[in-house]
This record gives C-alpha cells, structure tokens and sequence, in this order.
C-alpha cells in the first residue's frame, strides 16, 4: 500500500470509531483528546456521547468492612443496576475480592474511586497507610507516610481526585490540629498532596476550619463541608490543578443547635447536593444549580419519613451515591446499607446487599495500570 494509500484511524466508517473510542479507559481518552481538535471533536460528537454512556453501566463498589462480627471481612464488591425499569442490581460474588486475604490487618477504609483506581486508608496505632488499588489489575502501591500523626484530638481526612490539565491523580491529606486559645479551641487544617507518580507528599497551605469526613469530586476540585470557629458551616473546595482553596456558602436550612452527623456532601448529576437529615418527619437533598452560586440552592427532593422508616431513616447521615438514568437516586445510609429513591413515583427501596458495616462510591473499571507511573513500586497479588 503506498502512503496516498494509508487510511488514517479518523477515516474509519464513524460507527466503528466511536465503538472504538467509547471503550477507552478515562484516562487513555483524555490523552486522546489532547492530541488534535479532530480527536477532541470526535468525542464532542452527540453520537459519541450516546454510546459512551450506554458502554458506562451504573457501578458502585462496596467496601465491607470489620465490625464486631466474627465472620465479617474486609472484602470489596462490585455492584451494577440492568433494568432500567425496576433498577434491579447485579452482585457477582465471583468477582468480589477480600483484602484482608492479601493484606492480613483491618479495617480497611475506602477513600474514593477514580477511573478505576481505588483509594484506601489504614490507621494501625495511629500510624496511617494508603493503598491505591487496581481492582482489575490487581495492582497496588503504597504510599510513603506523611508527616503529622492522627492522635485525638487531631484528625485526618483523606480524599482522591484527578487534575485533567495535567493528567495528574492526587491524594489530598488534611490533618486537622486543635489549637486552644483563651479557654476556646478551633481547628487548623494542614493540607499535604500526593502526586501518583512523584514518591513524596508536598504542603499545600492550611485554613482554619474543621473538615467533615468524605471529599466530594467535581469540576476537577474536591470539595468539602467545613466548619469555622464559631460553628457556621460552609463549603470548601480545593483545587487539583492549581493546589488553592476556596470557600462558598453552604445550602440553606443549617443552623449551629442541629447534630454534625445530619447532614452530608454529595454529587446530584453535575451539580453540588447538600443531603440534610436533620428533622424527624423528612429528609431534604439541597441542590446547588448554578456552581458557586448562593441563591442558585434549590430543594430538589423531600423524602417523608413514615412511621415505618423512622426506624432505617431517621435522625442519621445519608450519602448521595448515584442518580440513575430514570432520575431514580441511589442513597447510603450511615455505613449500614444502600437505598433506592424515585423522586416522582415516590417510592423507597431498601437494597440488602450485604450484612455488616459499608462504604461506597461510583465505580467505573478500567484496565489503565499504576506501572504507568513512573516512581511507584507497584505489588500485583
């Protein structure tokens, strides 16, 4: 074949290349778009965007972690919703993998998921490890310890992103210290970042607040509800690809004699959510419909709480997880089990996926290896 002759991968038929591209792991396609505005336009296209998502089945992995139960173990599972009608979820136990076979100490705690990389933390004798995790590759590389020991009252929180600027996955420490001044006590949060890839932990400032546990990812920043020295509650974000924090006003409703616990942080479709489960007689997800913007909060769902919920329902943190493709929302409630929402038919679904102590997070698997990343020693078990 002479070179006039040479077909191009954009001079395929358009169905066989966008096959082709929708199944692309994340990042393998942001590197794909960045090599011309033809590969960009590509993934552009409305036809694309189709198939990308119907290739995108709705996946959430489970830690199960130890509780007092004998039997229980540190275990991960991986869950998928087919009918799109009656959501019914799909449980390989085939598939699930316990980690405390590979790794013999407990409990694990899942930070976050990220095109299919996992983020766990170890607190053994206040002596913190992180794990990233392959689950489809079985690839795992610990990070090296940071500075600033978890020990009460100090605290830690850990959150996981991606900066798309710079194709960078981050690993964001917060170490929370109490400082007394004057018969009075506030937080000042350190904050340290991991590049995968660089071997070492880097300071990114410090605010004075004190952050509530699970960092929520959007607009390549992860956010948080925090909490100044007088108790008001706004949201703090930080940005993965300049390192800078910012802060904005949080949804309405809060007020300072409310419990911490009632209310959490979480993604409803492309837009910040505040779930507020403070009031005995319902449960309220906030939205925020503009970013950034104050008077752009909307109560997006009322959840009323009958006599025969208050038991599972009341008065206890609820995550946001997933809304699936009807508009039926996929909640966590507290660490003990999952639950199904449909805003307009009204309906709640108690999931019973298993038994024991839970976390859980969007979860998309890709094959992409951590022995990408130059720098990291990579086990594989």
């Amino acid at each position: 074949m002479s070179i006039d002759e040479a077909t191009s991968l954009v001079d395929l038929p358009s169905p066989i290349l966008f096959e082709i591209i929708s199944r692309l792991p994340p990042t393998t396609l942001l590197y794909f778009k960045s090599v011309s505005k033809s590969f960009l336009n590509l993934t552009l296209d409305s036809e694309f965007l189709k198939l990308s998502c119907l290739t995108s089945p709705a996946s959430i992995i489970i830690n199960q972690f130890s509780s007092d139960e004998p039997s229980s173990t540190d275990t991960i599972k991986f869950l998928k919703f087919e009918d799109e009608d009656t959501h019914s979820y799909c449980h390989d136990p085939k598939l699930d993998l316990d980690l405390q076979h590979y790794f013999p100490i407990d409990p694990f705690w899942m930070v976050g998921s990220v095109h299919g990389f996992v983020c766990f933390n170890y607190f053994p004798d206040y002596v913190e490890t992180i794990y990233i995790l392959n689950p489809r590759t079985r690839e795992y590389i610990i990070l090296p310890e940071a500075g600033g020991i978890r020990e009460w009252p100090n605290d830690v929180m850990h959150s996981f992103g991606f900066d798309p600027v710079r194709f960078e996955y981050k690993v964001v420490r917060i170490y929370q210290e109490e400082i007394y001044d004057d018969n009075t006590s506030y937080y000042k949060s350190k904050c340290q970042v991991y590049t995968i890839g660089r071997g070492y932990w880097r300071n990114a400032g410090h605010v004075m607040f004190s952050f509530m546990p699970y960092g929520v990812n959007l607009y390549a920043k992860i956010h948080w509800l925090v909490y100044d020295a007088k108790g008001n509650e706004s949201i703090c974000s930080f940005d993965l690809e300049n390192e800078l924090f910012e802060s904005f006003p949080t949804a309405p409703g809060r007020n300072k004699k409310r419990y911490w616990y009632s209310r959490s942080l979480g993604v409803f479709g492309h837009c910040l959510c505040v779930c507020d489960n403070y009031v005995d007689t319902h449960f309220e997800v906030w939205v925020m419909k503009e970013y950034g913007i104050t008077s752009s909060w909307v109560k997006e769902i009322v959840i009323n709480i009958s006599p025969e919920c208050n038991d599972w329902l009341g008065n206890e943190m609820i995550y946001m997880l997933k809304v699936l493709d009807d508009g039926e929302v996929l909640f966590l409630w507290r660490d003990d089990f999952l639950f199904l929402h449909h805003p307009v038919k009204k309906t709640l679904k108690k999931l019973d996926v298993c038994a024991g102590n839970i976390l859980a997070s969007s979860h998309v698997s890709s094959s992409f290896s951590l022995k990408n990343f130059e720098g990291e020693v990579v086990n594989v078990f």
